[in-house]
């Protein structure tokens, strides 16, 4: 696999707020678990303020894909209890300061009396000022043809990430362009052409200028320390520069910092994107590596630059934004020199500067003179919580995955389990944590599986001599194959006429082929149903109809974890519009939209509706529900319903058992039960990939949290 030329990693911080814009006084939500072992979605100060995380990535395109589905998540569970992320860096209404919610850090007394000890020197207001962090790293690679095309450039990279601390230092300025955004603030008390957060006055900053050595790591430890044991402050972190070097030990960096190379580069000063619901986009990212590399091969002694916290302040002149235009220039030459493949990012800005394209900051406050800038905020808030509720079940940019990958991709991501998608089509996802390393394919396909098991039951006809072996009450069934001459056919189709039966093909899935007589069979539709279940195998199984409803029983390592009731397709009438109406309206609901399936309008389904007196024109009474098909796939329509609280143990381990049988350890098991304070059952078929969006996300009932389990299952979270 080809080597990336540069690591990047985004920290993208956010208050939890109500729909007013009133500060969380709200735990930090349950469904994160534990904050200290979720590597995605975290706190950062209080109680209120999130931290969103991107895992270590290979280009920015990467970066914000991650960034973007970590925010989707941290979205819905806020939606969930009636909250949104606050997306300004700016406080939002801020409660008294004796109200204030202190993170919960249970026995962690450190981080207590340290959350305090900052509350004490700096107030509480400075560090409810949120920030976008971008973490970078240059590969050797990258660094290597560096340092053969410019001159000046240091021998080893720790020496070359300080001579990027020391010009970024005088060439922040140029940021304050593309990073900064907020202009204004809710209370109102100061103003900034560009950026408050970055000024001198109010801005997130130590409360005195400290002097730090930046000549190399050597003298910048050393300088560090010096401050600690004065008590100027109390670690390396509360070192608040607009760029740091940064070690993995967040608890003793100094110290890594000795004896390890520099692990990566810290961007400090970017301020909350306000118009894009990640906080951050991908230009932006792209705006810093060029930035980055354009201070490691600059002549040193020849830069001068202008305080950024003064721009941030006052804004930019003509001249300066001349400046930025030649910048820009320089930008394209590293791009194609270097082939970082920023191009369109550089053309956007160059045709913004040619434009005179309004700034972020001054988009902010365009908006805030018409609306205020609480309103401009909270419909920002409130546009970023629909959308990731739109993308809830989704992954953005990957429609291939099946449903399932999707919600475990979404599980892992709740949990701080990273991912790399690795087939599309196939499903085919690894999972990360730490050490921990699994493949999955189609969310329930892993190496704790036998080979074996998804080829035995996809033989409908095999998997019910195991059934039948091992005791359990399935159909009685008859096999015809393509092959038979037709006499024999005909001879099984005249027994079989005037039985209640079900046809279907014997290897296929998603009830494709399948024709249900739940009323005695007629020879011409039994013909009929033969032939459809041979269009999609040649081989049909024909079966005795059991009368009941069916049950998705969802089996994990031996134990049944959910059951929901796979109700047949259909809709309710509302007593004005016609079946063809409801039907149209149903697919668009939200509580259906999760499946992304449209109802299957096909022969079958017309003929069942015949069957009851129906048609697509049929206006049906209020409240009254309509069976569209005699099949309950969700892939057809059908609807999930949560059923585990009230189905008895009985037929729970009824499914354990035959799931033992196959020695399977993600199974899903399809039993049709008529009365559930019986022992009668019929065990239609296993199926080895159970979709499981039905027991985790049903229409109507509770549901499981089927991915965590799975993801406890292979070890990649703990309790």
């Amino acid at each position: 696999m080809e080597e990336s030329l540069y690591s990047i990693g985004i920290e993208r911080e956010g208050l939890r707020c109500d729909e007013n814009g009133n500060l969380s006084q709200k735990p930090h939500p349950q469904a994160f678990a534990d904050r200290k072992k979720n590597n995605f979605i975290t706190t950062d100060w209080g109680e209120a303020q999130m931290e969103l995380r991107t895992p270590v990535c290979k280009s920015t395109e990467e970066c914000y894909e991650k960034l973007n589905e970590i925010t989707n998540v941290a979205l819905c569970e806020l939606n969930n209890q009636q909250e949104v992320m606050w997306p300004y860096s700016m406080q939002c209404i801020l409660p008294k300061e004796e109200d204030f919610p202190w993170g919960n850090y249970g026995t962690d007394m450190y981080e207590y009396e340290y959350e305090m000890y900052l509350y004490k020197k700096y107030g509480y207001k400075m560090h409810c000022m949120s920030g976008v962090h971008i973490n970078c790293s240059f590969s050797d690679i990258l660094f290597k043809k560096i340092k053969e095309t410019y001159k000046n450039i240091p021998q080893n990279l720790d020496d070359a990430y300080f001579k990027i601390m020391r010009v970024f230092m005088k060439r922040a300025w140029v940021l304050m362009y593309f990073f900064g955004a907020t202009p204004l603030q809710l209370d109102g008390e100061e103003t900034s052409k560009i950026s408050i957060r970055n000024s001198e006055k109010t801005g997130f900053t130590n409360t005195k200028k400290l002097e730090v050595d930046l000549t190399n790591k050597e003298q910048y430890i050393k300088s560090i320390r010096k401050l600690i044991s004065e008590g100027t402050i109390k670690v390396a972190t509360e070192l608040y520069l607009p760029i740091r070097v940064k070690s993995m030990d967040k608890h003793d960096m100094l110290a890594e910092l000795e004896s390890q190379p520099i692990n990566h580069i810290e961007v400090r000063l970017c301020d909350i994107n306000p118009f894009d619901k990640c906080g951050v986009n991908k230009e932006q990212m792209d705006i810093v590596v060029l930035f980055l590399i354009k201070c490691l091969i600059e002549n040193e002694d020849d830069v001068k630059g202008y305080d950024y916290k003064q721009i941030a302040k006052e804004g930019f002149n003509k001249e300066q934004i001349e400046q930025l235009a030649q910048e820009l220039n320089a930008y394209k030459e590293i791009n194609d020199i270097l082939e970082l493949e920023f191009e369109e990012t550089i053309e956007k800005y160059q045709k913004d500067i040619q434009n005179g394209e309004k700034t972020i900051a001054e988009k902010v406050v365009n908006l805030a003179n018409n609306e205020g800038l609480l309103n401009v905020i909270l419909n920002f808030a409130k546009k970023y919580s629909e959308e990731a509720e739109k993308m809830r079940y989704k992954i953005t940019g990957h429609a291939e995955l099946e449903s399932s990958t999707q919600i475990l991709i979404k599980d892992a991501i709740l949990r701080g389990v990273d991912y790399e998608i690795i087939d599309e089509k196939k499903s085919f996802v690894e999972f990360r944590n730490g050490d921990v390393r699994e493949c999955v394919i189609q969310a329930t396909k892993t190496s704790k599986d036998s080979y074996i098991y998804p080829f035995i039951t996809d033989d409908k006809m095999y998997a019910k001599r195991i059934m039948l072996e091992n005791g359990i009450d399935t159909p009685e069934c008859i096999y015809i194959n393509k092959k038979m001459s037709k006499e024999k056919v005909n001879k099984v189709i005249k027994s079989l006429v005037g039985k209640k039966i079900v046809v279907k093909p014997r290897t296929t899935n998603y009830g494709d082929g399948i024709t249900i007589f739940d009323n005695p069979a007629k020879e011409e539709a039994l013909k009929n149903a033969i032939e459809y279940a041979f269009s999609f195998d040649s081989d049909v199984l024909i079966e005795e109809y059991f009368k009941g409803n069916e049950y998705r029983f969802l089996v994990l390592d031996g134990k049944c974890i959910h059951v929901s009731w796979r109700r047949r397709t259909s809709v309710v009438g509302d007593g004005v519009s016609t079946i063809q109406e409801l039907i149209d309206k149903r697919v668009q609901t939200k509580v259906y939209t999760r499946f992304d399936k449209e109802i299957v309008i096909n022969q079958p389904m017309l003929d069942y509706l015949s069957e009851q007196g129906y048609s697509l024109e049929y206006v049906p009474p209020k409240d009254k529900r309509i069976y569209l098909h005699k099949v309950s796939n969700t892939s057809k329509g059908g609807e999930a319903v949560g059923v585990n609280d009230i189905m008895p143990d009985y037929f729970k381990k009824i499914a354990e058992k035959l799931v033992k049988a196959y020695n399977a350890k993600i199974c899903g098991v399809d039993i049709i039960i008529d009365d559930l304070n019986s022992t009668d059952y019929k065990v239609i078929e296993l199926n080895d990939n159970p979709g499981f969006l039905v027991n985790e996300y049903p229409v109507e009932g509770e549901g499981a949290k089927v991915g965590i389990m799975i993801l406890k299952f292979l070890n990649l979270i703990q309790d």
